[in-house]
């Protein structure tokens, strides 16, 4: 009778073993969801798998659209990444860049530039936008050089950012000049700053009511939406800059994808990201509803609007410009112009090496 007890007992205990034993395999399996990788996952030499999750934050509007077919798995030798997308208002990336629990960011070229230089911890991994601003005017007119804007009055956003530096910078390459005011002035562009787009066509708006010529400079796909009330384009930016032989991209570095050193620390996985951002590339034309709808799934007071068009995206001029040699040069083309103004937007000096992913 105690034997019998005995082999009972034993048998209980291994039932007990083989149920723990289950549920430690089944908890072994990566889990599904937001902030981890799903699918069988890669095991390292010791039949682990390292789970990462990493956030990246975007300002809305057309530096969202870098973002909008982000691959949200990314697998590299014995690590699994999970990449989380957010999208912020344009007017609080550079608080929400710097945040513990953001690992990287879309910013501005000048603001990238100064993060570094006032506190380092990150590195510049591409150009992801490369100028989408335009210049219209409220009423028809003949404009057929930046001569013509003397004596009136401009609405530009951006005003201590990159925007507001390349428009500066053609002003003066084109010995025109410029004051910051609320009326137009003999022989002079005057500029008056806006929050944004929408700031700048009310701005027209008004002047258009008047029957007055002004000028506004703001990006798409605002351009574009605004042109349907009547304004008319007079300038695309971005190719005058390049006519101004400032660099070969037909454009200038606007907004730049930083990560954290951290981050960089696996070069196979920065590699797998920037692919993943030139891949999105092509899918935002291809699909362009998909790709609003995408960035308003994340953030749904998204200014992206549902009727965007593949040539109004392709307007946005979403292209991936890696940190190598030339698109070191290239980046630090557009940092030269806001040194030339103001140093101090870019922390008073062109980031050192160390600020470029090796």
């Amino acid at each position: 009778m105690k034997n019998k007890k005995i082999i009972v007992a034993i048998f209980v205990i291994s039932v007990m073993l083989i149920g723990v034993f289950s549920f430690v395999a089944c908890n072994n399996t990566p889990s599904e969801g937001n902030n981890s990788p799903s699918g069988d996952g890669i095991t390292s030499g010791n039949g682990e798998t390292t789970q990462v999750s990493y956030t990246i934050v975007a300002p809305d509007g057309a530096p969202a659209l870098s973002i909008a077919n982000l691959a949200s798995r990314i697998s590299t030798e014995g690590k699994q990444y999970a990449v989380n997308r957010k999208v912020v208002a344009s007017s609080t990336i550079s608080a929400e860049a710097v945040k513990n629990d953001v690992d990287m960011a879309i910013v501005p070229a000048n603001l990238a530039a100064k993060i570094f230089n006032t506190g380092g911890g990150y590195k510049m991994l591409a150009v992801v936008t490369n100028g989408n601003l335009y210049v219209t005017s409220s009423i028809s007119s003949n404009v057929e050089s930046l001569q013509d804007l003397k004596g009136k009055m401009v609405y530009s956003i951006g005003q201590s950012s990159v925007p507001d530096m390349i428009f500066q910078t053609l002003l003066k390459k084109a010995d025109i000049p410029y004051e910051v005011g609320e009326t137009p002035s003999s022989g002079k562009v005057t500029i008056k700053y806006c929050l944004d787009g929408s700031e700048v066509i009310s701005q027209l708006a008004l002047a258009k009511a008047k029957g007055q010529l002004a000028f506004g400079i703001y990006a798409e796909p605002a351009v574009t939406n605004s042109k349907a009330k009547g304004f008319e384009e007079v300038f695309d930016l971005q190719s005058l800059w390049a006519q101004s032989g400032d660099d070969s991209q037909n454009g200038y570095a606007q907004a730049v994808l930083i990560a954290r050193d951290r981050v960089c620390e696996d070069s196979e996985f920065v590699a797998k990201l920037l692919d993943s951002f030139v891949a999105n590339e092509s899918a935002i034309l291809k699909d362009s509803a998909k790709a609003v709808e995408n960035i308003k799934a994340i953030y749904p007071q998204s200014a992206l609007q549902a009727n965007m068009t593949s040539q109004v995206i392709g307007r946005c001029n979403i292209k991936t410009v890696k940190a190598d040699a030339l698109g070191r040069n290239y980046y630090e083309n557009t940092l030269k112009a806001v040194m030339a103004i103001n140093a101090n937007l870019i922390g008073g000096q062109l980031p050192s090496d160390d600020f470029y992913i090796a």
